[in-house]
């Protein structure tokens, strides 16, 4: 029998997720027509909002269509991130149509005049994001984001129209449709994001206070892309010993989703751990450690296998069936 001691390594070492970090994505058609979007409808907030979102659509349809057309048209504004200016309180959702790149304020500006012209019912919320830059540990001594707040079914959801959109990445954009940032879930956005307000964090499910929001390590947004839970992250960052979290690779991830993988940065040598993932967007899937790859075995769009690494650098590594070389996707310490 296992003792408790070694059933605790086992749960450090590997914990499983079921199910992708969020289940809220919009219906293929709706896709289709909103990012088919004519120039002529385009020109206007009225006149977009009733192309995106017409009276045969049901309010969530309406959201996702709005938030799946400014993650394609707008961008975000490197320049003025790259000189210190992540606000810009006086952005109008009309500037933003017309420029088709700004800061977070401009996204959830024109998030909100959208979803507003729709007929929903949305709010700008002001507070504090970690990730992306955001040094780890950071004291706050100003609001540094902007997102949206939508109520639907009678509940207030979470959009953030500026991280569903890309990222920066070494001083870059990276334009990257990201729907764990449309009706987000509150295990995972206790790590990236903490209203100012109150009364959002309650609606946010939010119980953190700020120092303890700034506390936390910080948890790179690619692990909930690649089907993480946030309820495995705050285990694996409770375990005693915690010294970081895998290394991610997140602009990666399109196609894959993680059961099984381990969450610690640091792996002990010799040591089975076990990797489970739905690849079907990879040809194959490769641990690299000590002088070789190993391949994972594969059936039906599922790798699952174990290894056991040697002292050095772990790489997981993936084969895209569109052809290429293998890319990363996580990488780890081995001691």
């Amino acid at each position: 029998m296992l003792t408790i001691r070694l059933l605790r390594v086992l749960i450090a070492a590997t914990v499983l997720m079921f199910g992708p970090a969020h289940a809220a994505e919009g219906r293929p058609e709706i896709s289709r027509h909103a990012l088919a979007a004519p120039a002529a409808a385009e020109q206007s907030i009225a006149g977009l909002a009733a192309y995106l979102a017409p009276g045969s659509y049901s309010p969530a349809d309406k959201a996702w269509s709005i938030f799946i057309w400014i993650g394609d048209r707008i961008t975000y504004d490197v320049d003025a991130y790259l000189r210190g200016e992540v606000r810009d309180t006086k952005v109008t959702a009309e500037g933003v149509l017309m420029r088709r790149a700004t800061v977070c304020d401009g996204f959830a500006a024109l998030y909100s005049a959208l979803a507003g012209a729709a007929g929903l019912e949305v709010v700008i919320v002001e507070g504090y994001a970690k990730a992306y830059g955001v040094p780890e540990y950071t004291v706050f001594k100003t609001t540094n984001h902007a997102w949206n707040l939508i109520m639907l079914d009678g509940k207030w959801q979470v959009i953030d129209p500026t991280w569903g959109a890309g990222y920066v990445f070494q001083d870059r954009y990276n334009k990257l449709l990201d729907t764990v940032y449309f009706l987000g879930q509150s295990e995972e956005l206790k790590f990236t994001h903490w209203p100012v307000d109150a009364k959002w964090r309650q609606v946010m499910g939010l119980s953190l206070t700020k120092g303890q929001f700034e506390a936390q390590p910080n948890v790179d947004p690619g692990l909930f892309r690649a089907g993480v839970r946030g309820n495995a992250i705050s285990a694996a960052i409770a375990e005693p010993g915690y010294a970081g979290l895998v290394t991610v690779f997140e602009q990666n991830h399109r196609g894959l989703k993680v059961q099984s993988i381990p969450l610690s940065q640091r792996l002990r040598a010799g040591q089975a751990y076990r990797f489970r993932m739905q690849a079907q967007a990879f040809e194959e899937i490769v641990v690299m450690n000590g002088s070789g790859a190993v391949p994972l075995a594969g059936s039906n769009g599922v790798v699952d296998g174990e290894f056991r690494p040697v002292h050095g650098s772990m790489l997981v590594a993936g084969r895209p069936k569109e052809g290429g070389r293998l890319t990363g996707l996580f990488q780890y310490t081995v001691e």
